[in-house]
């Protein structure tokens, strides 16, 4: 590693060799101390590689044997040295660019409010940039923590204030107060999904269920009094309300089938990350173009600075994550397909209950499957209230 690192900032010179006296070039050339590496004789003449430093020592060894040489390639730091320099425009201009783009990233470009819908964004921004919150300064001089405090205590409406660093933006997210609200309740009490009526309470309306029936989702459980004893009242009745519950017995049941010989593309956790910039529509990459694996996906993230609203600085840096992909030959026990179609089962089955809803009972079955798979049903029970309010 080191003797690498060594050639190449010295630098090398190949060339090649053409004349009838090439042994005594080469004798005279060792006679004067020059150090010829990775000789090789070839039908045009003989190929070596040089230090750098040393490649004008060969002159005279050439002229006394009328050796022609000839520089094939030049390798090292000092060649790609002097390539640079003769564009010292371009360096300037990268290093220049490279200065602003980390200057500019550490400061505060940007201010955004998410999350409010009754506190006003410019109150909000306001209210930060007093304490200290404001655009172009440096965003590690601001205490967020402490900030995001402080507005939370001069804006009662808020629950909870949070404050980000997303790069050159900063992201205040508001969680406000929910007040309560009085419902729209109006009309008779419908069955919300169909269940097994167990216990029925009516404060106000007339039950059309009993105990023991069996209910379907939209069905009447309770009517409300309207128009009881109001055709005779000339102005306009206020619109009755039935009001009570309908607990019930309610079912629910979902199915999941798992293979028990599988083949499927998984992520191997391997990621070969490249960066490059982009100017306009052109993109410029610095470090691993391509990807270094047989199968990958690609994932691109470009990074922007935002200077003021909607205008952004022209050059963006690009990030490309190469995420190697590898085919995998799985073979299951039938005790195993049938554990994690049961974990699936349950889960697309709890999706359907209403959060906070006691389950009473779960069954699982393992139904027939003849294509080689196991197919498993997971059943739950609830007691839930059903009566919900229709539209009136």
């Amino acid at each position: 590693m080191f003797e690498w690192l060594r050639r190449f900032w010295y630098g090398r010179i190949l060339f090649l060799a053409r004349g009838e006296q090439l042994a005594r070039f080469v004798n005279l050339v060792s006679k004067g101390g020059v150090i010829l590496y990775h000789t090789q004789k070839s039908e045009r003449g003989m190929r070596a590689q040089i230090k750098l430093a040393d490649f004008r020592r060969l002159r005279r060894a050439a002229r006394l044997t009328h050796t022609r040489v000839h520089i094939v390639a030049k390798y090292g730091w000092p060649f790609i040295a002097a390539r640079w320099w003769r564009r010292k425009g371009l360096l300037i201009g990268i290093v220049i660019i490279a200065s602003v783009l980390t200057l500019l990233s550490q400061l505060v470009l940007s201010i955004s409010v998410s999350g409010n819908k009754n506190l006003m964004s410019p109150d909000v921004l306001e209210r930060a940039e007093k304490l200290g919150l404001k655009t172009w300064v440096y965003s590690k001089e601001l205490d967020l923590n402490g900030i995001a405090k402080a507005l939370q205590e001069q804006l009662p409406d808020a629950a909870w204030i949070g404050i980000e660093r997303q790069g050159t933006n900063i992201q205040i997210r508001v969680s406000e107060k929910i007040r309560p609200s009085i419902p729209n309740e109006a009309g008779s009490l419908v069955a919300s999904r169909a269940g097994i009526v167990k216990e029925i309470m009516v404060i106000e309306g007339t039950p059309l269920v009993h105990e023991g029936e069996t209910v379907r989702a939209g069905q009447v459980l309770i009517k409300s009094l309207e128009g009881n004893n109001l055709s005779s009242l000339k102005a306009t009745p206020p619109v009755s309300v039935a009001r009570g519950f309908v607990r019930a017995r309610v079912w629910y049941s979902a199915e999941a089938q798992t293979p028990l010989i599988e083949d499927r593309v998984e992520e191997s956790g391997r990621v070969a990350m490249g960066r490059g910039i982009k100017i306009g529509s052109r993109v410029i990459m610095l470090t691993t173009q391509n990807s270094p694996f047989e199968q990958s996906r690609k994932e691109v993230i470009s990074q922007s600075l935002k200077l003021w609203r909607n205008w952004r600085f022209p050059v963006e840096g690009i990030r490309v994550n190469h995420i190697e992909l590898l085919n995998v030959h799985m073979e299951r026990s039938v005790a195993e397909a049938r554990q994690l179609a049961e974990q699936a089962a349950r889960v697309e089955v709890r999706k359907k209950i209403t959060q906070g809803v006691p389950i009473v009972e779960e069954t699982v079955k393992v139904l027939v499957n003849n294509s080689g798979s196991e197919r498993v049903r997971v059943e739950v029970e609830t007691y839930e209230d059903l009566a919900v309010y229709a539209n009136p």
